[in-house]
């Protein structure tokens, strides 16, 4: 992750939410060895990669365009699959019951 460029000032707040997500999206997915070797200590580092995966399908999700100034039928089918994928996800995550 390198800040190189220069920002447009006449950004709309959307683009600058999907920037903060991309930058986010990043750090889940950057390895952090200092945690990954607790995580080893600690007996758990399937669990955290296991986290981190259900982090990043959720991210993912999060990538939907809240506000389309042309909508046409395609932008309704991706928001419909978006909320499935939503949905899906709660179902299958579990609570954590533990925490260390």
């Amino acid at each position: 992750m390198h800040d190189q460029n220069s920002i447009d000032k006449n950004e709309t707040p959307s683009q600058r939410y999907q920037r903060a997500l991309d930058l986010f999206t990043e750090s889940v997915m950057k390895p952090d060895s200092d945690l990954r070797g607790c995580a080893h200590n600690q007996d758990c580092f399937n669990e955290l990669m296991e986290i981190r995966e259900h982090v990043l399908e959720y991210l993912k999700t999060l990538k939907e365009v809240t506000h389309h100034t042309h909508a046409d039928e395609s932008d309704e089918l991706e928001t419909e699959k978006l909320i499935e994928v939503k949905d899906k996800i709660a179902i299958e995550t579990k609570p954590f019951t533990k925490w260390r």
